[in-house]
């Protein structure tokens, strides 16, 4: 009889941990539809979009993340030699780096600036933006906040074409001294 009894109550509690298991999902599952709904609206009013908008700038300006890799098409400035920023121990330091730019091609201003002949008619303007922002770090810096420079370099460069048809700029190599 009272394994019948203990058999009994454990069901019992079963089954009210099932119910109130269901009960907690339904309001935590409400709940969370609801602050995607708030948030959705929030990003509606700001004219904003998670996939990084119509136009692929998402909120840095950048459209990386978004271009399938049949629409990369990449440019390569070959063996750059940079003179950086001085530093403490008073030497000369050089950069030597071949910069890949990576342009979007479904974008509209890819006709435009990105075809090989226009990007081999605008090369010298992008070189002095590489120039001016790469050698205003010095060694250490350039070392350091390697990344930092390449999005600076890169807003620079878009801020040049007045587009952001290039998302990307990378160091396929680099050598310093």
């Amino acid at each position: 009889m009272k394994k019948n009894l203990l058999s009994i109550l454990i069901l019992a509690l079963l089954l009210v941990n099932t119910v109130m298991t269901g009960f907690m999902m339904l309001t935590v599952m409400t709940t969370n539809n609801q602050a995607v709904a708030l948030i959705g609206d929030i990003a509606a009013a700001l004219q904003i979009e998670a996939n990084g908008g119509s136009n692929g700038q998402g909120f840095s300006g950048s459209a990386s993340g978004n271009v399938s890799i049949e629409n990369v098409v990449p440019y390569t400035i070959a063996d750059m030699t940079i003179t950086l920023k001085e530093d403490d121990s008073g030497k000369p330091h050089y950069m030597l780096a071949t910069i890949v730019l990576s342009m979007d091609s479904s974008n509209e201003d890819y006709t435009k600036y990105g075809t090989a002949e226009a990007m081999a008619s605008y090369e010298d303007m992008i070189k002095s933006k590489i120039t001016s922002v790469i050698g205003s770090y010095t060694l250490d810096e350039i070392r350091q906040y390697e990344d930092d420079a390449k999005a600076t370099l890169l807003e620079q460069i878009q801020e040049l074409f007045g587009s952001n048809f290039i998302y990307d700029v990378s160091f396929s190599s680099k050598v310093y001294q």
